[in-house]
């Protein structure tokens, strides 16, 4: 859509009857059109308007059915796999179609802007069977351990069926902390059962 407005009107009817400068000297000056001056400069109209209602498609005439099946073929596929305007125009080349690939850019366009006005439906299951789906994330966490702050990574698990959570967390201090009391802890059963041994 084209508009010509207040300010414009007035820079036309200024330089035309108070700067007495011709039309086509307004014309390259104000860069519009022959058209707009006349009706300017005629009439009393403070805004001109243009827009075109229906683009025509001359040439794709009869092509229109097959290129709306392919764009509904093509609707079903991801995004990246859908071919392009310039694909689509080579695809109707080789049917045959001899217009102009505009023609076929601006009806794609349209079709696909169309469809996406158009909500989805998607359906997301409420409830799972036993086994079927659970939730999973990671995240970092702060603890204390002897004292002092240790950052962990954290494994959250829920079951989507029992809605039952799971957390397990480990860093490589931690799993060293532990090894080494499971170490000590090894080292004193020994020491007590080599104990016994000798007491029997």
């Amino acid at each position: 859509m084209g508009m010509i407005g207040v300010d414009k009107i007035g820079e036309i009817r200024r330089a035309y009857f108070e700067q007495d400068r011709s039309i086509k000297e307004i014309v390259r000056t104000l860069s519009v059109s022959r058209t707009t001056v006349r009706k300017v400069i005629r009439g009393h109209k403070t805004e001109f308007k243009y827009a075109r209602g229906v683009q025509p498609t001359p040439k794709l005439g009869d092509w229109v059915e097959a290129l709306t099946e392919i764009l509904g073929t093509e609707a079903n596929l991801p995004k990246r796999e859908r071919r392009s305007t310039q694909r689509l125009f080579e695809e109707l080349r080789g049917r045959g179609y001899d217009g102009a690939h505009d023609s076929v850019h601006r009806f794609v366009k349209s079709w696909r802007d169309e469809r996406a006005r158009v909500p989805a439906h998607a359906y997301v299951p409420m409830s799972f069977a036993p086994g079927e789906a659970y939730q999973f994330d990671w995240s970092h966490e702060t603890i204390t351990l002897q004292g002092l702050p240790l950052t962990v990574k954290a494994a959250h698990m829920k079951l989507s069926h029992s809605r039952m959570p799971l957390c397990a967390s480990t860093s490589a201090r931690l799993r060293s902390w532990c090894s080494t009391r499971m170490t000590r802890r090894s080292g004193s059963m020994a020491g007590f059962a080599g104990a016994a041994s000798t007491t029997t």
